[in-house]
């Protein structure tokens, strides 16, 4: 084989190996079912979990709501998956006490700030409170039936 027959035997097998990309390349990738589980529990444990920590040992060491209850009172309130989330980012970009579900927690916690949290973020969280199990506390399934829960 001379130099220039090697060199288009090389460039072939170039060719063949590595494909010239395609257009599929460049559209958005829609994630997975885990990938949304994997973000949205991430974001939730770093924005979420400072106040609303289902690792406490009792009622009496919370500081705020424990996300499982707040997923009750808006599941209640909002069957439907766009009204749970819009009533629900709408709370936490923007909490009022008019707008709270919940005014136990409130009169006891006061209201919460504002997390430090993107618009894109605070939908991930709210999407994976809607769509997953959450972590309870271990005194959560008590205290609801003690409170009619």
């Amino acid at each position: 084989m001379n130099i220039g027959s090697s060199m288009i035997f090389l460039l072939l097998q170039l060719l063949v190996a590595k494909p010239f990309p395609s257009n599929e390349g460049s559209q958005e990738m829609i994630p997975t079912q885990a990938e949304l589980l994997d973000d949205g529990l991430t974001l939730l444990k770093k924005h979420c979990y400072t106040c609303h920590n289902p690792n406490t040992n009792s009622h009496d060491d919370i500081i705020a709501p424990p996300l499982a209850g707040i997923k009750k009172h808006y599941s209640t309130n909002y069957p439907e998956k766009r009204d749970f989330t819009e009533a629900m980012i709408g709370f936490v970009k923007h909490p009022t006490t008019e707008k709270s579900l919940m005014k136990g927690p409130v009169k006891r916690f006061g209201l919460m700030p504002k997390p430090a949290a993107t618009d894109q973020e605070i939908r991930q969280i709210v999407d994976y409170i809607r769509d997953f199990e959450l972590e309870k506390p271990k005194w959560f399934d008590a205290h609801e039936k003690g409170h009619g829960g």
